[in-house]
């Protein structure tokens, strides 16, 4: 049995797929099952994935015939019905890693007990190579330097603030095979977004590696991008699926104000860059949000300093179902002078006791 199991996912990445993989081979800790995904690629990529593996034999090629609706979720989640390590690593198929990354995660892990090991990264564009520091640089410089966190509520809600993806990260198999936890499936992007609530809420130990270990390559053609379309407004399936795992495993009143919080940035960056026929696409998406909560949730102070005021109004104006004012506050988040609009009498009584106007 291997000490670490390397779930790699791929799909038509076939100029980059190699560069991974000799980073993976060419790792310091060598007691690794490299398991490779490719989630049917029309490329060069499989073909680059079996001739890895005919170099080494730590390289399990999975190829899937057609891709899935599930994209990404589905090739991790075949990963780790694979897996047959101790633990449990993942890596994007066209990212550049440090040859002590895993060792360094696996040392950390085991050093502090902990059942989930994570590191910084840089983000590295696919063109020009300069790199980046990445989104949650603040909050990861105020975390890390503690080096381990015993996760109680104050410290999952610190660890839950930090980006979501898992290819920074080392799982203790059990954490993941054990509970049953798994990327979710659909037709959506982030989907590393639940991943990281399920396995912060359920690991009780996070070891930090305050090193930057790996770079994220950013703008290449075929990815996800910044650029709002109805694909991207899927995203807010999440709160969903978040949401009604909270409930059956008893965190719901702990953690759903943090759910809220969560969407609620999501709307803030994505309000700002909707275009005006996705609009109407956006208000529902943000009705079905607010749906599962109560007026208290959304009238929370809690909520406004997390999110700001602007934002808040936003989420309430989807509860009240006025489109104008949602509308409205769309062109204020974005730089743009609203239209004159007369929010109802109730609405406006809202917004002046809830959000301090």
């Amino acid at each position: 049995m291997p000490e670490i199991s390397v779930i790699v996912t791929a799909y038509n990445i076939e100029a980059y797929i190699d560069e991974c993989l000799d980073d993976i081979l060419a790792q310091d800790f060598d007691d690794l099952e490299i398991i490779v995904v490719d989630d049917g690629s029309r490329d060069g990529t499989p073909d680059r994935i079996n001739a890895a593996a005919e170099r080494d034999a730590r390289i399990v090629p999975l190829l899937l015939e057609t891709n899935s609706v599930g994209g990404v979720a589905t090739a991790a989640n075949t990963g780790i019905e694979r897996a047959t390590g101790r633990y449990i690593g993942f890596a994007d198929g066209d990212d550049r890693y440090d040859p002590t990354m895993f060792g360094k995660l696996h040392a950390a892990a085991l050093s502090n007990r902990a059942d989930l090991a994570i590191c910084s990264y840089l983000n590295m564009d696919a063109e020009t190579g300069e790199t980046a520091e990445p989104p949650d640089e603040a909050r990861w410089r105020e975390i890390a330097p503690e080096r381990v966190l015993a996760l109680d509520e104050a410290n999952r809600r610190r660890a839950l603030s930090l980006n979501a993806v898992p290819w920074r990260k080392l799982y203790d198999a059990r954490l993941l095979k054990h509970a049953g936890l798994r990327f979710p499936v659909g037709d959506f992007f982030y989907e590393d977004n639940p991943f990281h609530w399920f396995t912060i809420l359920t690991a009780e130990r996070l070891a930090f590696v305050d090193e930057r270990l790996c770079r994220h390559r950013v703008n290449r053609i075929g990815q996800t991008t910044a650029n709002v379309d109805a694909k991207l407004l899927r995203m807010f399936q999440h709160h969903a699926i978040i949401k009604r795992w909270l409930e059956e495993n008893g965190h719901d009143a702990a953690f759903r104000l943090d759910l809220l919080s969560w969407a609620g940035r999501q709307l803030s960056w994505i309000g700002r860059k909707c275009p005006e026929g996705l609009r109407a696409d956006l208000f529902a998406a943000i009705r079905e949000v607010v749906a599962l909560h109560g007026t208290e949730d959304l009238a929370a102070p809690e909520l406004r300093d997390r999110i700001g005021k602007r934002t808040s109004r936003l989420l309430l104006a989807a509860r009240e179902d006025d489109f104008s004012t949602f509308r409205a506050g769309l062109d204020t988040s974005a730089g743009r002078a609203p239209k004159k609009r007369t929010a109802s009498g109730g609405l406006r009584a809202r917004l002046r006791g809830f959000l301090g106007r």
